[in-house]
């Protein structure tokens, strides 16, 4: 190590505090040498802990769900070249699931035997690849974490040789900084405020993107303001209890909720993303008013009216146009019925489904 880097901070040193910065307690992995050696112990000195794992594609399953249950960056390290290579299922997750992680893999390889083009081979699966340089300093791992965090969440991938992470560098903190917030189009808000005044059976389903931040209490209002269905996908169950009055039921792509689909003169698709619809033609005929966080992948159906930007910001702009709907409580808990029967599992004896529910019952 240089002598000078026992006064002044290396790379390593300066990515492990920016990722402790933004709440990072603990990275997952299996160290190939280089440049995760000296990251690792960077992280034993800031108190955050190494989870060794059996392969590189557990570690990256990890980061991801590290990533995706706590909104804090999910943090892995690999080795050169095949190392690097086995944690593309787990990224490709992160990817399609829209969980914030940082993959630091070492290199770029100095020998032939195991050079890999691991920016290349991350691309198309990561927000952003690159490589960490001692000339950006702490500006380079900033830049990869507000990546990761801005909406839609996403993975990020990151080269480091074992000589940058020892260089001593610049000790001045990169500021952190949350992303641009989106801007609301005028003509969006009014097309949406339009769309739900002329409803009077609208039901909102709401997706992945309705976990974060104020998005589920602003889910809550919205339904309460309403008087409507609600259905959740599998990414965003629990954003709405079970036991309210709104909840009809999961939204499976399939049969099971076609019944109230049908019905409805208005869907609305809260923070939904296209990940979590079934891969087809969209089978119903209402309009479709799609409330998201940011630009996403296109949905199988052309919206009639799409806003971007806060959830909460824009349940907040919608609200003094919402009015009871003209559902009744006896309509959606018919449904919830209905919908509960199509996916109980039946057989003699207890179920999987009879067991959760006692546990969930005793809970």
């Amino acid at each position: 190590m240089p002598p000078s880097s026992l006064t002044t901070p290396s790379l390593a040193a300066q990515i492990i505090r920016r990722l402790k910065a933004h709440g990072v307690k603990r990275i997952f992995g299996i160290p190939g040498g280089g440049s995760s050696l000296a990251l690792i112990e960077a992280a034993g000195h800031a108190g955050i802990d190494f989870i060794l794992t059996r392969t590189e594609t557990a570690a990256a399953f990890m980061a991801a769900v590290t990533g995706e249950s706590t909104g804090t960056p999910g943090v892995l390290l690999t080795g050169i070249g095949p190392g690097a290579a086995s944690a593309v299922n787990g990224v490709a997750y992160a990817y399609l699931e829209k969980s914030p992680v940082i993959l630091i893999t070492d290199g770029p390889a100095s020998t032939p035997h195991q050079a890999l083009d691991q920016n290349a081979l991350y691309r198309p699966i990561t927000k952003f690849s690159g490589r960490l340089r001692p000339d950006e300093g702490a500006s380079g791992i900033e830049k990869a974490i507000q990546t990761a965090l801005a909406k839609p969440w996403g993975p990020v991938q990151l080269d480091l040789t074992a000589d940058d992470a020892l260089m001593p560098v610049s000790s001045h903190s990169a500021s952190s900084q949350a992303p641009d917030a989106i801007e609301f189009k005028k003509i969006d808000i009014e097309s949406a405020r339009s769309l739900i005044a002329a409803s009077r059976k609208p039901v909102i389903l709401a997706g992945l993107e309705a976990r974060h931040g104020g998005a589920p209490e602003a889910l809550r209002h919205m339904a309460e303001a309403l008087s409507c269905p609600v259905l959740l996908s599998y990414k965003a169950s629990g954003v709405l209890p079970a036991s309210h009055s709104s909840f009809t039921g999961l939204f499976t792509g399939a049969i099971a909720e076609a019944g109230i689909l049908h019905a409805a003169d208005l869907i609305i698709l809260f923070g939904f993303d296209a990940i979590e619809i079934i891969p087809g033609r969209w089978p119903y005929e209402s309009p479709v008013l799609e409330l998201r966080p940011a630009p996403a992948t296109p949905l199988p159906v052309e919206p009639a009216a799409c806003v971007t930007g806060d959830l909460s910001a824009i349940a907040e702009m919608v609200m003094p146009d919402l009015k009871v709907s003209g559902w009744s409580a006896e309509n959606i808990a018919q449904a919830r019925k209905d919908i509960t029967r199509t996916l109980a599992l039946h057989g003699a004896g207890h179920t999987a489904e009879s067991a959760m529910e006692a546990a969930a019952e005793l809970a």
